[in-house]
């Protein structure tokens, strides 16, 4: 991957969803050029886009009109399944809360993606735990999820988005139920991520703290990008 290669490439992208009385248009017309060294925080008041923008470059959610091509695969080209599997392999997504399935602990549920892949169980704990040793969290390991902090939790949630070692990191309000201690915790990771381990990272939020960090902010109203500047 060279340095400033377009590794998301967004033409013509739209968004309607249909309610009674009419459509709500989401999104409407997005051309975005993503480089694989950037870190993205995506901002805007509530409602103007912005994680409908990111559901659709996760594949997650289908535009109504335009393209999203990770790597010149056009993701939306892809079978329901594949794209799936494109999106476990190749990204990493966080939300604002995380679902654990609170009968395995940590170390077991940061490997879950592996094994849904079919890793080996021993293999994927491995990883798992090397993951954690490097965010900071290894002691958590042996615990139960639902028994840790908001920010303790967030931090498993990142571990658990990089046990695949994924090009992008996507993050919808990750900080939203954190304390600000926790919160710049998180955000020191992602930009850690983005400067030492070359992930891209784009950031959804409408905290105002967080808007100028990252090396590019993108501002979204009204399912529209209407300002979009570099560090």
């Amino acid at each position: 991957m060279t340095q400033h290669e377009v590794i998301i490439d967004v033409k013509g992208l739209k968004r309607h969803f249909a309610v009674r009385g009419g459509n709500v248009q989401a999104i409407k017309g997005v051309d975005l050029e993503v480089r694989s060294t950037d870190f993205c925080v995506v901002y805007g008041p509530s409602g103007c886009g912005k994680t409908t923008l990111l559901n659709l470059i996760a594949g997650i959610d289908t535009p109504s009109a335009g393209t999203i091509e990770i790597r010149d695969t056009g993701i939306f080209s892809l079978p329901e399944d594949k794209r799936g599997l494109f999106r476990s392999k190749k990204m990493g997504i966080i939300y604002q809360m995380s679902n654990w399935i609170k009968s395995l602990n940590s170390f077991e549920n940061v490997a879950l993606p592996l094994i849904i892949e079919g890793e080996r169980e021993s293999r994927a704990i491995k990883r798992a735990k090397r993951v954690m040793r490097e965010l900071g969290i290894l002691e958590l390991g042996r615990q139960i999820p639902t028994e840790l902090s908001g920010g303790q939790q967030q931090k498993l949630g990142l571990a658990r988005a990089l046990v695949t070692n994924p090009w992008i990191i996507l993050a919808d309000e990750p900080t939203g139920n954190l304390d600000s201690k926790s919160s710049d915790e998180m955000m020191s990771i992602f930009d850690m991520l983005n400067k030492q381990y070359k992930r891209t990272v784009i950031l959804v939020t409408h905290n105002q703290a967080y808007w100028t960090i990252g090396t590019r902010q993108i501002e979204m109203r009204d399912g529209k990008v209407v300002r979009d500047t570099r560090n």
